[in-house]
């Protein structure tokens, strides 16, 4: 069995117009390994991917300064592979060339397996412990009180 499952989030096209920036909804709702990759059109493009927190990408909207979880360097291609524990966060696709951009954008998420045991099992994990605790707890009681009684 596999330890994590990979799910193929997006693969879209993407068009971002001359000095500007699009961005793409919350990428996961728990830890998560973020696997972006985006590949332009034309060899000469000017882009990058962001990754930024729902509060930094609001600070971006307004033109402040605001912090980056990840990104990739400037060119017509990038990948990013990074863990993720917000559960608020945004890829950003910015182009900084003169010209606007098109090309297609991926992105990969690999998220933990989770299992819980059923519920007969926690029970009599549960009843188990209690039961070795409270023998341990009895057998050292009248070890103590033999030894003290002497």
């Amino acid at each position: 069995m596999a330890a994590f499952s990979s799910v193929n989030l997006l693969d879209e096209r993407f068009e971002v117009p001359a000095n500007d920036w699009r961005y793409v909804d919350p990428v996961t709702r728990g830890p998560a390994l973020v696997d972006c990759a985006f590949q332009a059109d034309t060899p000469d493009a000017q882009v990058r991917l962001v990754l930024l927190t729902q509060e930094d990408l609001n600070g971006w909207r307004l033109g402040r300064n605001h912090d980056e979880i990840a990104a990739t360097p400037v060119g017509p291609r990038g990948v990013l592979r990074v863990p993720l524990y917000d559960p608020d966060a945004y890829i950003v696709i910015e182009n900084r060339g003169s010209q606007p951009a098109g090309g297609r954008l991926r992105v990969f998420l690999e998220q933990p397996n989770v299992r819980y045991l059923p519920r007969s099992r926690r029970l009599a994990v549960i009843l188990i412990s209690f039961t070795a605790f409270f023998a341990i707890v009895t057998f050292s009681a009248r070890r103590l009180l033999k030894a003290i009684g002497r």
